[in-house]
């Protein structure tokens, strides 16, 4: 989905809740088994608690976009033919009305997801979304809706048991031991169906949350959507990219060649942004063997590479390149030590040997500091004068 997309359906998410009907939910032991499930009409509920189902809800819509926001899309087949489908198409026509098929989707979510022995609850919510058309002859907004969005999200929270602590009786004016018992967590988990596309509704993608980058939780996004490559979690695509390259070039993988590429690769990124361009900054598996036949890599080993990589990424054309690149710090480890410096200084970062033994040299500027203290650096005199 389109950020402006995405904010449109956020800004229907306000501490009021009035676009809303109800909040629906499920709650789901560790046992995989339902304790409970809710209905609550949002004219029943306080405003404190109004304003904490709205966070969850708008959580679900929060993060970056393919990292912990991503487009599934339906084979186009299956589409209003599939089970899967069917369900979330009578979720969306009933408003969540439909207590039968809510349960059914329930069972669905809680059949495939994988949780570990966690307890979760399942939070539902649909709105109706009053869509404006533009007069293509005069490229004005109609002020009349000639259509409606309708849409629901569904937020996977975990349950959290809160520990004890000492809280403040002001008329008792003493602190007392307290029990908070049972708790909800933001979603670490959740979707929209169906999503809003230039204005428009697509019934043939949802938009998928994770809070997490390392785990996206691939079994629900199958179980859900019968997708049969669910996408890699962000953390994932780094770790395969990472050890494509490790495993492909072997002995040719050197500190130039990593630090040469991640720079090539977050300059694409920089150039991207400063040109204002609201697409995600890409790079393809040719670009990247371009950039290892510029430093010298054999052909044996970037045709290697390519394979590897074509296979381990299911053939993608090209890859998000926010995934692949530190951004904010280049870190690099020794059995020994671990130098963690600015991505933009990395290239000055070398290896030489010396007496035998293998150094990684860092260039020292105007001062160091070690453990706190400014230390004195001796200089070798250039004239070689002692």
């Amino acid at each position: 989905m389109r950020p402006e997309d995405n904010r449109k359906i956020k800004k229907r998410i306000d501490t009021t809740l009035d676009n809303f009907r109800s909040i629906y939910g499920c709650y789901v032991n560790g046992a995989k088994e339902i304790v409970t499930t809710m209905e609550i009409p949002v004219l029943d509920m306080q405003t404190e608690e109004r304003e904490m189902y709205a966070g969850m809800l708008k959580k679900v819509l929060s993060g970056t976009l393919e990292r912990n926001l991503v487009d599934i899309e339906f084979p186009h087949d299956k589409v209003g033919e599939a089970d899967e489908h069917k369900l979330l198409m009578a979720l969306k026509s009933s408003q969540l009305r439909d207590e039968a098929m809510r349960d059914l989707l329930y069972n669905r979510i809680i059949e495939s997801l994988e949780m570990e022995g966690d307890s979760y609850v399942i939070l539902l919510a649909a709105d109706t979304y009053d869509l404006r058309t533009k007069d293509i002859k005069n490229e004005e907004w109609s002020e009349e809706s000639t259509e409606q969005f309708e849409y629901f999200i569904c937020a996977i929270c975990p349950v959290r048991t809160s520990k004890a602590a000492l809280q403040y009786i002001a008329q008792d004016q003493e602190f007392r031991g307290i029990s908070t018992g049972t708790l909800l967590a933001a979603p670490a988990l959740g979707f929209v169906f169906p999503i809003l596309d230039e204005g428009a509704s697509d019934i043939y993608r949802t938009q998928y949350y994770s809070k997490s980058a390392s785990i996206n939780h691939s079994e629900l996004i199958s179980g859900l959507f019968m997708t049969e490559r669910p996408p890699m979690a962000a953390e994932v695509q780094k770790e395969t990219f990472n050890s494509v390259l490790a495993e492909s070039l072997g002995d040719e993988c050197s500190l130039e060649i990593i630090t040469s590429l991640q720079a090539k690769m977050a300059a694409k990124a920089e150039d991207n942004e400063a040109d204002g361009s609201k697409e995600i900054p890409r790079i393809s598996i040719e670009d990247v063997e371009e950039i290892l036949t510029d430093k010298g890599i054999s052909a044996d080993k970037i045709k290697e590479f390519g394979e590897s990589a074509g296979e381990r990424f299911d053939g993608a054309g090209d890859l998000n390149i926010n995934n692949l690149i530190q951004k904010r710090a280049f870190e690099i480890k020794t059995p020994e030590s671990k130098i963690v410096t600015e991505p933009a200084n990395a290239v000055r970062l070398k290896t030489r040997t010396i007496d035998g033994v293998t150094y990684l040299l860092v260039p020292v500027g105007e001062s160091v500091t070690v453990n706190g203290v400014d230390i004195a650096v001796q200089f070798d005199d250039p004239s070689g004068e002692e």
